[in-house]
């Protein structure tokens, strides 16, 4: 199913999509940088069904939106200062932070089990959706894993797989993508670059010095 989406006064496709979230199903939605393929990130059936959908190995694992920093403790997700530092500089923004987490519901999203990728996103209609979910929605890129698609091919591919009633997707009118999000791993004593994006490692750095 395609819902049509108005991206900056989203309410008429949160009801329907929140529906299909609740009962296991995956979504795509846009984000401030691609469309993203989410799923309820605490349900096993849900995890899978997006792993079915990508051809995603069962160990390769799956990043979170959730709402803010406010949010980490309530999921058993740490905070260290160099994360709270980056996050208060770029969330929302293009910025996933891994984590680390000692919440046993993560083990689904696939990695060591102690870590997650977090990511506050600025878009209007994620925000509406995990208000209304309660829970973290899983989020991945909306592609065949390890096939790099143009957007005109992409799009084919997402009609292609809403038209199988394997998702639902929420598309915009007009939608431009742009470079993925920055990847930053806070787990270990020194934040480290994981994945460039739109947040340089020098802007990231700097945010850093000026913390000091």
């Amino acid at each position: 199913m395609i819902i049509p989406l108005d991206r900056y006064n989203p309410e008429a496709a949160v009801g329907p999509l929140v529906r299909h979230l609740r009962r296991r199903g995956a979504a795509v939605i846009p984000t401030e940088t691609q469309y993203a393929l989410a799923a309820d990130a605490t349900s096993a059936e849900a995890v899978e069904r997006v792993r079915q959908i990508k051809g995603r190995g069962p160990g390769a694992p799956f990043t979170i939106f959730l709402t803010g920093v406010d949010e980490l403790a309530r999921w058993r997700i740490g905070c260290p200062p160099a994360a709270r530092t980056l996050a208060a500089a770029f969330w929302p923004g293009p910025l996933t932070l891994i984590l680390p987490t000692v919440n046993p519901t993560f083990k689904l999203l696939g990695g060591d089990g102690r870590s997650v990728g977090v990511r506050v996103s600025p878009e209007p209609l994620i925000a509406r959706l995990l208000a209304r979910l309660g829970h973290p929605l899983l989020a991945t890129s909306a592609n065949p894993s390890g096939i790099l698609l143009n957007p005109r091919a992409e799009n084919r591919w997402l009609v292609q797989q809403a038209q199988a009633r394997r998702l639902v997707w929420a598309r915009p009118t007009r939608y431009r993508r742009r470079a993925a999000s920055t990847i930053v791993d806070c787990t270990g004593s020194r934040p480290r670059q994981l994945r460039p994006g739109p947040v340089t490692q020098q802007a990231w750095n700097d945010a850093m010095r000026r913390a000091v």
